[in-house]
């Protein structure tokens, strides 16, 4: 490994330390009383006045003992300025949050010389960022804490000054006058502190023994390691700016998978294969976590090993559900934030060696082998449908010529047999279903045939691993583990899903233990915790989206730079390398070398197209294919936008659009409540205060069970972040009074998750007149933007003839249906519509714009996006118009009946 290397890798870890990772600190008042001791008097050590004080008592001995048996879960620490009161919840329907906390602590250490005495390591004074976070005034933006005035030991009157200014100026605290009593201490204990409501500050110092992060220990023992390491893994190596050397690659065969990829997503499946890192952009909704399952099992059946990450379990949990319901995955992946996996494991291991597995029914040979030449029957009849299609094209006025039409109906027209054009869409819709299942079956048939060779070969490793899990000293553990082959217990169970603070207590640090590594949600992910992951991957894929919200770091830019400076002397920090700034997406972006390497997911599933249209135009260039485009229009929009006479009160609360919230809650509860599937709900505002306000009522007005009936969470974009709801509610809370609170929504990552989150509608409340708001202010534009095309006006005027007579036939029938209807990025010809059930027509053969038919490709798109598509050819149409007509009014109420099954 390069100097260069290492030096980033400690750089990474001091940021990762700095940045309060490692310490547990919001509520003291939870530990043990002999974890917390209080000081009367005098604070003689932050402002130099001795080298040590002595610890009297019986607690003196205890916290010893203590620091010493813990000294990896926890750390002693000397803190100063506390801040205790009452905190609403910032996220969902929660009682208020309890604080007592310290604004400044040192690292400290207790000793016996002859009597126990405490020293502080005056070289490391660190702030409590999170806290500060924590108690800064409404509409007060977050980067602030930059500004915050970082002391130096040794304290003196004058540092203790600027800090209450400061706390004055951008901190909701009351009785901050109180700190000017330092180095004097009010008497204090953390019972009495905590029983506050008010937040206030005090001039109390304390002696510590804090919970060290758990997550957060393994990472910071993990970047040491990894620090001296001297092999990295290819992708490493490559984030890191190191040439990434031999990587071994893979195969992939996508076509193989249940479920139809688009082209987008295979082609992320073989870069996942073939290179060393790769990238892939997924704007809301458009199919991630359905991306990475397919991933995770094509690499599973070419023998491979795979670990999904993120930093959050909703993010795993989706994945999760992907493999076990979409793919039908029955066993072998290993999900590790799964309560009781361990147990679960066991269980499996010890059922798996007592009594071993099935051989499946049909040999994985064989059932390969009809699984080919389904697709190859699948391909071969989309061949010859695609080739009917240009006949019909062909036969057209606009293929051979008007003069040539007649003699085309008579002569070749037989050519064309219209009923066997449409019987090719029938045979290619039975072969696809009868794929899918062969395709589920072979899946679980190969899991099964792996097991039975592993217990066949390799049955003792597993009988190890199984008893290192079952081992009741960590010693033996150990020992077990040391002696397993952890390869083999990959091969039992190759896929494992994780969060990144997890990963340290379940897998050995070891060089491309896995051969494909996915970081999910890596625009969350800093890019100290995703380091070690790196470093168990020979190949790595990162999925996230780069127009969301990033992760949330408490390094000031000023302590970054001189972490910076510290290992790499005085020169300025690359941008690349800004664990505040750059999140893990952005440093692998930054170190591809091509192209070919990132893919853009591009197909929307999520939500409705009023409600994806604003952020697909403002902010993906209009790129996004809308599936869920549907040209049925129902009593009420998907998207509403409700312009409310609120004011927004100094506390940062909006009174009216909170009664409005309530009320709208009030009438969706009220019209599901006899219904057996209750549509979820959210409550979004972006600011806290807001949302604070909002939680607090909401949960006031309805019953708990009612809450979590409906699913309602109540968030800031934050909290909303990988979620969806059925129905969105958002509060924007701004007035014409709140200009300055109101730059807040003009935030790009912010408003985007805002607006992304519904599926089905949003009802959007503003108190703030839109053109109080410079013209590229976000929310204005999202008001003044056409967030939908009305399509329920009867069509005039027609492209074509063909266009004109197809309407007035589908008209006599009473068919409701449009002309020229945007679905999944394509313009479909006719769209008909039944029970809520929707048809494709596509016109061929006509000259002119509908002249032109689909590609095999695009009825593939409008499958994926549930819409089947009759082919229509001209030359049917002139032979035989009514029994066209027939035939489409058979398709449509099938389409309807099917749906209805």
């Amino acid at each position: 490994m390069r100097d260069s290397s290492r030096i980033l890798i400690e750089y990474f870890r001091c940021c990762y330390q700095a940045d309060s990772h490692d310490l547990s600190l919001s509520n003291i008042a939870r530990l043990a009383d002999n974890r917390r001791v209080f000081f009367s008097e005098r604070d003689y050590l932050s402002g130099g006045e001795l080298p040590r004080i002595p610890l009297v008592g019986a607690s003196a001995a205890q916290l010893a003992e203590q620091v010493d048996i813990y000294r990896k879960e926890r750390s002693l620490i000397y803190s100063l300025f506390f801040i205790s009161g009452e905190l609403p919840a910032q996220v969902g329907i929660n009682s208020k949050r309890k604080l007592c906390a310290p604004l400044l602590y040192y690292p400290a250490r207790i000793y016996c010389d002859e009597e126990y005495f405490i020293e502080i390591n005056t070289d490391d004074i660190r702030i409590n960022l999170p806290l500060l976070r924590l108690i800064l005034k409404p509409d007060t933006d977050s980067s602030v804490t930059d500004s915050f005035p970082i002391p130096s030991f040794p304290l003196d009157s004058a540092k203790v000054a600027a800090i209450g200014r400061w706390l004055e100026e951008n901190s909701r605290l009351s009785g901050i006058e109180e700190i000017s009593r330092w180095p004097n201490l009010q008497p204090a204990d953390s019972d009495a502190l905590s029983k506050n409501s008010t937040l206030a500050v005090s001039s109390a110092c304390a002696l510590i023994l804090a919970d060290r992060s758990r997550g957060s220990r393994g990472v910071l023992h993990e970047l040491r390691f990894l620090s001296k390491s001297r092999r990295l893994s290819a992708p490493l190596k490559a984030v890191l700016g190191e040439c990434a050397d031999h990587f071994p690659p893979s195969n992939s065969e996508p076509q193989m998978l249940p479920g139809l990829l688009s082209e987008t997503q295979e082609r992320a499946l073989r870069n996942a294969a073939n290179l060393p890192l790769s990238l892939i952009s997924g704007p809301p909704g458009t199919g991630k976590s359905f991306t990475i399952a397919a991933m995770a099992i094509d690499q599973m059946l070419h023998g491979n090993t795979v670990l999904v990450v993120s930093k959050t379990s909703q993010a795993i949990n989706v994945v999760r559900q992907k493999l076990r319901e979409t793919y039908g995955l029955q066993e072998g992946y290993v999900h590790t934030g799964e309560q009781g996996f361990v147990r679960s494991l066991k269980s499996h291991l010890d059922s798996l060696l007592k009594e071993g597995v099935a051989a499946p029914d049909v040999s994985v040979a064989k059932l390969k082998r009809r699984l080919k030449a389904t697709l190859k029957a699948l391909r071969k009849a989309e061949r010859r449908f695609s080739r009917a299609l240009k006949t019909a094209q062909m036969l057209g006025p606009g293929g051979f010529g008007t003069w040539f039409t007649a003699f085309g109906v008579r002569i070749l027209g037989r050519r064309l047999d219209t009923e066997a054009l449409w019987e090719f869409q029938e045979t290619i819709g039975h072969l696809r279903k009868n794929f899918e299942l062969q395709a589920s079956r072979y899946i679980n048939a190969y899991r099964k045939e792996t097991l039975l060779s592993l217990l066949k070969r390799e049955r003792r490793h597993l009988s190890l691993f199984n008893q290192a899990l079952r081992a009741r000293t960590s010693k033996t553990q150990a020992e077990r583990f040391a002696q397993t082959n952890m390869q083999v217990v990959l091969q039992a169970y190759p896929i494992w899903l994780s969060t990144l603070d997890e990963l340290n207590e379940i897998l050995p640090l070891s060089p491309g233990l896995f051969d494909l590594v996915i970081f999910d949600e890596s625009t969350q992910c800093d890019i100290a915790s995703a380091l070690p992951a790196l470093y168990r991957a020979s190949r790595a894929v990162v999925v996230g989206d780069g127009k969301q919200l990033r992760h949330v770091s408490f390094l000031s830019a000023q302590q970054q730079q001189r972490l910076w400076e510290g290992l790499n002397g005085p020169e300025e920090l690359p941008v690349a390398f800004s664990y505040r700034d750059q999140s893990l997406l952005d440093i692998v972006s930054d170190s591809l070398e091509s192209q070919e390497a990132v893919t853009l997911l591009d197909e929307h599933y999520r939500s409705q197209p009023e409600l994806i249209a604003f952020s697909n135009h403002a902010f993906y260039a209009d790129r996004l294919k809308v599936m869920q485009a549907r040209p049925v229009a129902s009593g009420e929009g998907a998207l509403v936008l409700q312009y409310l006479e609120g004011k927004r009160a100094k506390n940062g609360r909006n009174r009216v659009e909170k009664d409005w919230v309530i009320e709208q809650l009030r009438e969706h509860i009220n019209c599901f409540a006899e219904s057996p599937v209750k549509p979820t709900v959210g409550v979004l505002s972006p600011y806290r205060e807001q949302v604070d306000y909002l939680a607090s009522e909401v949960s006031r007005a309805f019953p708990v069970d009612v809450l979590r009936r409906f699913s309602i969470l109540v968030a800031t974009p934050y909290g909303f972040q990988g979620e969806e709801r059925d129905l969105m509610l958002l509060s924007f809370a701004a007035d014409n009074q709140s200009l300055r609170a109101a730059t807040y929504l003009n935030r790009a990552d912010m408003f985007n998750v805002a607006v992304t989150r519904a599926k089905e509608r949003q009802l959007v409340a503003y108190s703030i007149s839109p053109e109080s708001l410079p013209p590229e202010h976000l929310l204005r534009r999202y008001i003044d933007f056409g967030h939908g095309v009305d399509f329920s006006t009867q069509q005039k005027v027609f492209p074509c003839e063909f266009a004109g007579e197809v309407s007035a036939g589908l008209q006599r029938a009473q068919i409701r249906h449009w002309v020229a209807f945007p679905i999944a990025g394509q313009c479909v010809d006719v769209v008909c519509e039944h029970r809520g059930r929707i048809l494709g027509v596509d016109l061929i053969g006509y000259p002119g714009e509908y002249r032109q038919h689909f590609t095999t490709q695009t009825y593939k798109v409008l499958h994926r996006a549930g819409v089947r598509v009759l082919p229509l050819p001209y030359i049917s149409w002139v032979r035989d118009p009514e029994s066209c007509l027939r035939r489409i009014l058979e398709v449509l109420k099938k389409t309807s009946q099917q749906s209805e099954h």
